[in-house]
């Protein structure tokens, strides 16, 4: 189930996000993020327990997705494509945009979904480059 992350799910949240950088809680303070109209953080629970997420920026009927993760023991079953396709459908967006390493085997992830390279950042993650890639609905 899909659902709006908020402080019940603060926990989860900060713990699934230390899979994208041990920093996360510093980061992306959930309190602060959820005070803006602009951000939405969306939730796929399982038994109450948040086992993935995605947390936009908006912009008119566009999006960048700031993060998106999924619990390692519950990839690959489509819960990634499923909280992009609920973020599309709720806002309908005309476009998605997203930075991502050049190297993360997500890329590919992406491209299935419709993503487009559309440039190379060189050193966006401090020594790594990354890809500016987008969506278009």
């Amino acid at each position: 189930m899909i659902v709006e992350v908020d402080d019940k799910l603060k926990n989860d949240y900060y713990n699934l996000g230390k899979e994208l950088n041990n920093d996360f809680i510093k980061m992306f303070n959930l309190d602060n993020i959820l005070l803006n109209d602009y951000n939405k953080v969306y939730g796929y629970v399982i038994d109450d327990k948040l086992i993935g997420f995605i947390h936009l920026q908006i912009s008119f009927d566009e999006a960048d997705i700031v993060n998106i993760v999924v619990d390692k023991k519950f990839r690959k079953i489509g819960i990634g494509r499923k909280l992009i396709d609920y973020s599309i459908k709720k806002h309908a967006f005309k476009a998605l945009n997203l930075e991502v390493k050049e190297n993360n085997p997500a890329v590919a992830f992406y491209e299935k979904l419709g993503f487009k390279i559309m440039r190379k950042i060189p050193k966006y993650y401090k020594d790594l480059d990354a890809y500016f890639m987008k969506k278009v609905i």
